[in-house]
């Protein structure tokens, strides 16, 4: 199932119209909104596997995200994700599956998506906290769960579990 983009798009424009600071006669940041989404829509984009789009989504940064995924049949899948912000260099992805729980560091602005391999199987929990500071950051985080052949899993086909080396 594909997800428009619509709700992308008026998170941009959501943002976008909050892009302007306050008491300075609403002169607009040097950062935008709308070029944001489109810089970390390409980080997901950079890439070469056949895969099929199963979930999509984007955020804030300072709302974070908090979503379970379902991976169920017999192909592998990854989970891509993507941020780009004015204010928070890096966010902490905690992906939890049963009792194992990973962390990884999402570096916004990076021109290529984190990419986590996760096998078919039970729900997958994907969350990055609120940013609770001031100034609150302007940002977005944009992320895609994909199926894909088991002949175009790159790295360890387990993610969340590891893989010694």
């Amino acid at each position: 199932m594909r997800i428009t983009r619509a709700p992308a798009v008026l998170l941009a424009t959501a943002a976008l119209a909050t892009a302007c600071a306050p008491d300075d006669g609403s002169r607009a940041r040097e950062w935008e909104p709308d070029d944001a989404l489109q810089r970390a829509q390409r980080a997901l984009d950079a890439d070469d596997a056949d895969t099929t789009q199963v979930a999509e989504a984007s955020s804030y940064v300072a709302s974070g995200i908090d979503r379970t995924l379902d991976t169920p049949g017999d192909k592998p899948y990854r989970f891509d994700i993507a941020c780009d912000t004015d204010g928070v260099s890096a966010v902490t992805l905690t992906v939890t599956r049963g009792e194992v729980k990973r962390l990884l560091e999402v570096r916004c602005g990076d021109r290529q998506a984190l990419r986590v391999n996760v096998p078919a199987g039970p729900a997958v929990a994907v969350k990055i906290p609120p940013i609770d500071k001031e100034p609150i950051p302007s940002g977005v985080i944009v992320w895609n769960l994909n199926s894909l052949e088991p002949h175009d899993v790159h790295g360890c086909p387990d993610d969340i579990q590891g893989c010694k080396q």
